[in-house]
């Protein structure tokens, strides 16, 4: 009886936090838009702006906490928080969960090389691609497609699962899609739509100040998103970073910024991640993101001598 009872009590503990952190984010989220809407100097505007891209970092690695079902053991509330998550960051729930489960298993391979130029292909493009992609780019093609895909028929879906020579690790999941899935992804774009349209409404916020908080946010998510991976073995799992941050900065993120540890250890939950780290193999996130904005290079002779490198 010990033995079962303790992992229940633990589980137990686990979802009641993820339950009030994500009770905390939404009132942050709510305060700082609604500071941003009041007559304060720009230093501190900005700051508030900072502040918010901070705190949706923390909002998406909830997200995620909730695709690897770690959000709350039941999979009505787990759902509930994934939505209620993605609806703040501006996507469809479902939308990143599918494509999420597709990294795991892609991670590393052509599909999301986006460092590298690959033989035949043509190299302004991939520039081109790539800084739309960290600029902004990946976060915008999560918000549009969460608003024009539920008028797609589920049988058309997947028609989008299309194959490029890299770089298409978002198209090629919507081939995993189910009739479910499709469904859900409805639901949450008529619940986001809703729940957008009443705060707009009862606090009288301003949609264009609105828009330039998003399209920062859009910066530093997207920006963040090929961090943890980039020039990094290609290996589905080993192929990531465990990267250091100041600590309050760490709890803000949900100690997403364990990448490697996550793909190590995919099942545990964000509070156990930090316990999983050895800090000999770690960067500061600060160096890898200066390197997120060099230019793709074409892809190296012998791909088998990408190497991580700690300090």
């Amino acid at each position: 009886m010990r033995q079962n009872r303790t992992p229940d009590i633990r589980r137990l503990s686990l979802d009641r936090q993820n339950l009030v952190v994500l009770l905390l984010q939404l009132l942050a989220w709510g305060s700082l838009i609604e500071l941003l809407h009041h007559d304060i100097p720009l230093a501190g505007k900005a700051a508030v702006v900072l502040l918010f891209c901070l705190m949706m970092q923390g909002v998406f690695s909830m997200m995620h906490e909730c695709c690897h079902r770690n959000g709350h053991r039941s999979r009505r509330l787990n759902w509930a928080m994934g939505a209620m998550a993605s609806t703040m960051f501006g996507s469809s729930y479902t939308l990143i969960r599918v494509n999420h489960e597709g990294h795991h298993q892609r991670n590393r391979s052509h599909a999301e090389l986006a460092e590298f130029i690959l033989p035949g292909e043509r190299a302004a493009f991939k520039v081109g691609l790539y800084y739309f992609a960290i600029l902004g780019g990946i976060w915008l093609g999560s918000f549009v497609a969460s608003l024009l895909l539920p008028f797609l028929p589920y049988r058309h879906a997947k028609s989008l699962a299309l194959q490029m020579t890299t770089m298409d690790g978002y198209s090629r999941s919507f081939a995993e899609f189910d009739a479910d899935d499709w469904q859900l992804l409805r639901l949450e774009a008529v619940l986001a739509v809703a729940w957008w349209s009443a705060c707009i409404w009862l606090f009288g916020w301003n949609w264009q100040l609105l828009l330039v908080l998003y399209a920062c946010y859009a910066f530093s998510y997207s920006s963040l998103q090929w961090v943890y991976h980039m020039r990094t073995p290609l290996d589905r799992i080993e192929g990531a970073y465990d990267l250091r941050l100041p600590a309050p900065v760490r709890w803000l993120f949900l100690n997403f910024n364990y990448n490697l540890s996550h793909h190590r250890h995919p099942r545990a939950p964000w509070q156990d991640l930090h316990a999983k780290v050895d800090p000999r193999e770690t960067q500061p996130l600060w160096y890898r993101y200066l390197s997120v904005f060099r230019p793709p290079e074409p892809y190296p002779d012998d791909p088998s001598r990408l190497a991580k490198h700690y300090f």
